[in-house]
Parts: C-alpha cells; structure tokens; sequence
C-alpha cells in the first residue's frame, strides 16, 4: 500500500507543477483505495484507524487553507497521505512538510529576489506584535500592498511524506 501511496503522490505533484492543481479524481481514488484496503485488513478498526489519519490529515491544513496560504487539493492530499497511514504517520509528515515547504519557500524567496521584502514586512509585523500597534504612526512607510510567493506545495507534501517513511519524526 505504501508504494501506491508514494506512486499518488508523485502524480499529485506531477498535475500540481503542470497544471496548478490537485485534481478530485485522483485524492478520491487515494482515499477509497486506503479506506478499502484498512476495512479489508483490519474490518471496523482498520476502517477507524484509516479514516483518523484522513481527518487529522484535513485537520492539520484548515488554517492554512483558510488564510489563503494553500489551496483545498493541498489540504485533501495529506488528508490521503493520513487515509493510507493513519494520524501519527500523518502528523509525522505534517511536520517534516512544514520544514521542507519553509525550505522551499525561502528558496523561492530568494530566486526571486523577495527576501529582503519578506523580512522587512515581518520585522514590522513584529514590531506591530510588540508594541501592540501603538508604533503604527513609525511605521507610515509600511507598504499595504499584498504579498505573495506561490510554489506547487504537492511537492512539499510528498517529500514529508516520504521523508517520514525513512525518518518519522516523533
């Protein structure tokens, strides 16, 4: 089952650098594949132990989501990647993805010459943090424009992933 997993996964980050997104089809076949599999090894408690890793899986990234930080195909890939393994395996990636994703947006940052931006905005933000916005009339120079760096983060997922079958974490 693990070699289906990793074989999704790279798919998923395949479609994702190609076409920026994770398509349905492909999480849903992931997700029967892995509950069908635990029901059929493990009967009720396979079937449970299954569809906790998906729900921690979708539960790790809803923040995230909903900040605007990742897409939903994001979210429901590692809520697969928790279907096939279950919640400790998927905490496990969770973990080593947000380590690997950080990597790799900081080298993003850096082949697009953002850096030095993205490191004035949260040395504002944090000055805002600590003097509880009262340093606003300082910080005049702020620039309120959004900023973003997108990058296919099915690619950040698979490696954590993958990272937590070699190493684990915890």
């Amino acid at each position: 089952m693990t070699w289906i997993m990793v074989g999704l996964l790279a798919l998923a980050v395949y479609l994702d650098v190609r076409e920026r997104r994770i398509p349905n089809w492909l999480i849903l076949a992931g997700v029967a594949t892995a509950l069908g599999w635990h029901l059929y090894q493990g009967g009720f408690s396979g079937l449970v132990f299954s569809l906790k890793g998906l729900g921690l899986g979708l539960l790790l990234l809803v923040v995230p989501f909903a900040m605007g930080g990742m897409g939903a195909g994001d979210v429901k890939l590692l809520g697969m990647v928790g279907a096939f393994k279950g919640a400790v395996f998927v905490f496990n990636a969770f973990l080593w993805m947000a380590l690997i994703g950080g990597l790799i947006a900081l080298a993003v940052l850096i082949r697009e010459q953002r850096l030095g931006e993205f490191l004035v905005r949260i040395g504002r933000g944090m000055i805002l943090a600590l003097t509880g916005g009262r340093a606003k009339l300082l910080l005049t120079s702020a620039s309120t424009e959004p900023f973003s760096v997108s990058f296919p983060y099915a690619a950040a997922i698979a490696m954590g992933a993958v990272a937590a079958l070699f190493r684990g974490w915890c």
